[in-house]
């Protein structure tokens, strides 16, 4: 059976939109075939090749969806004169302004992702994340500071992702707020380290 990218996003979709705390996986894809009228005599290959890890492969296929969607849309008109803090909010809000607009439920894959069976896809998707919006923010390091900011914005990302899915505000106005103070106070334990790093240098 050949899917095309286009046939395999829509497939994706469906299957995040029909997670729900009563479904187990089985049940999630069976009612995603049948919507798609898909062949159950599929069932089995569509779960190899596209879904070995189960739920796990279906968050890791969300994570992808929404960078593909976030890289193509369109960036503000000075976006080149953002600063890399800004920038780096900036592809933030948007991932999670395009998980709103994909209708996902929120709380279920939150709760997937917080079991400790989770645990090693979860830091793969956090990294993977982390990654992708130092790269769309400009990120050129190949040196220790490169891992450095990715675990940072690991811990950023995830703390705003968790006040995200319970946020009810407003245009999600607590988790901008939330989001502002984290980058605010990782800047200035950045300031520090520049000033501590310099003060060993001037004294060598």
């Amino acid at each position: 059976m050949q899917i095309s990218k286009l046939e395999k996003n829509k497939f994706f979709l469906l299957m995040l939109k029909n997670l729900s705390f009563q479904d187990d996986f089985n049940s999630m894809l069976m009612k995603s075939m049948k919507e798609l009228k898909i062949d159950i005599k599929y069932k089995k290959r569509i779960e190899t090749n596209f879904l070995p890890d189960g739920l796990m492969s279906l968050m890791m296929e969300m994570n992808n969806l929404i960078n593909r969607i976030v890289i193509n849309k369109k960036k503000p008109k000075n976006f080149n004169i953002f600063r890399t803090n800004e920038k780096v909010k900036y592809y933030i809000l948007q991932r999670l302004e395009v998980m709103d607009s994909l209708k996902v439920h929120k709380k279920k894959i939150f709760s997937l992702m917080i079991r400790p069976s989770s645990a090693k896809y979860l830091k793969k998707i956090l990294f993977n994340v982390a990654d992708e919006i130092w790269f769309l923010s400009g990120d050129k390091s190949t040196d220790f500071n490169y891992y450095t900011k990715r675990l940072i914005l690991m811990k950023i990302y995830a703390s705003t992702f968790t006040r995200f899915v319970f946020d009810n505000s407003f245009e999600i106005k607590k988790t901008r707020v939330f989001l502002d103070n984290q980058i605010a106070l990782t800047l200035t334990f950045g300031k520090f380290k520049s000033k501590i790093k310099n003060f060993f240098n001037s004294v060598q």
